[in-house]
């Protein structure tokens, strides 16, 4: 319980960053119970908020809701937080004490400049670059999604890749078969459980991921792209490198996508083909 609370604060450090914006809201919050905690706007945003709050730092609902969503991501459910109403309606209740219109006027300027300081663009922040696919995926994505149709052409085929590319491959094209969903979930069973632990290690062991691969017949893997050494251990165990995108390599079992075929093609009912 004592590391899910230390995860959760980091999450919450981590969201709020440098911004005053976690400032503005606890002031906003303790203005509206001591000032106007009669008022019917605040009787439906503080509870909603403290709900909120206590679901997020709670370890036990916190252990459950990152079963749920994994726990990269338990950070999102701060996107719950009523942050902008809660300051909105603060900041309206402020101003409407205050009946000189240029005052309000120049606390309205007052409340744009804080809240335009408290933050940063998300487009100047470095959150997002062009790419040049309709999908919005990052373009390596985009460019092994085509290598791997373009090497199968009609056969029916797995993939496996990271949790950098896996989440992106379909959303690009759902027709896609991925051997494991994100964080490795799914019910492909433990060999795919395997192979997502050893293609996702902070150290990569080439023997082991194709050798699991091939084991689980896994028809095609991106990999970080390795050196000489790496790509014979990959070849040792029947993977063929197909080519490059960007800071990966898309590596085929056998020498087409239809050399080897998984029970998992049939067994599955793949949504789009």
């Amino acid at each position: 319980m004592k590391e899910i609370f230390q995860q959760t604060k980091i999450f919450w450090d981590n969201y709020w960053g440098k911004s005053l914006v976690m400032w503005l809201l606890v002031f906003s919050i303790l203005y509206l119970l001591i000032f106007r905690r009669h008022k019917k706007s605040t009787k439906y945003l503080i509870p909603y908020t403290a709900v909120v709050l206590i679901l997020f730092f709670c370890p036990i609902s916190a252990k459950f809701i990152q079963k749920c969503i994994g726990k990269t991501v338990y950070w999102r459910v701060l996107w719950l937080l009523p942050a902008i109403p809660v300051i909105a309606a603060a900041m309206t209740e402020f101003l409407k004490e205050r009946k000189n219109k240029g005052i309000q006027f120049g606390l309205v300027l007052l409340a744009i400049a804080a809240i335009a300081y408290s933050g940063r663009g998300i487009y100047a922040a470095g959150n997002y670059k062009l790419v040049n696919n309709y999908q919005q995926v990052p373009d390596e994505v985009a460019a092994i999604c085509e290598m791997v149709k373009k090497d199968a052409g009609d056969s029916e085929f797995l993939l496996a890749a990271d949790n950098y590319i896996g989440p992106y491959v379909r959303v690009y094209d759902p027709s896609i078969c991925m051997m494991f969903n994100r964080e490795g979930r799914g019910n492909a069973g433990a060999g795919a459980r395997r192979l997502y632990l050893e293609i996702n290690a902070p150290v990569f062991n080439y023997t082991n991921i194709g050798a699991v691969g091939k084991r689980i017949l896994c028809n095609y893997l991106v990999v970080k792209i390795p050196n000489e050494q790496q790509k014979k251990e990959l070849e040792n165990q029947g993977y063929q490198e197909v080519g490059t995108a960007g800071n990966y390599s898309l590596y085929r079992l056998g020498v087409s996508a239809d050399a080897v075929r998984s029970p998992l093609l049939d067994r599955w009912e793949w949504g789009v083909k």
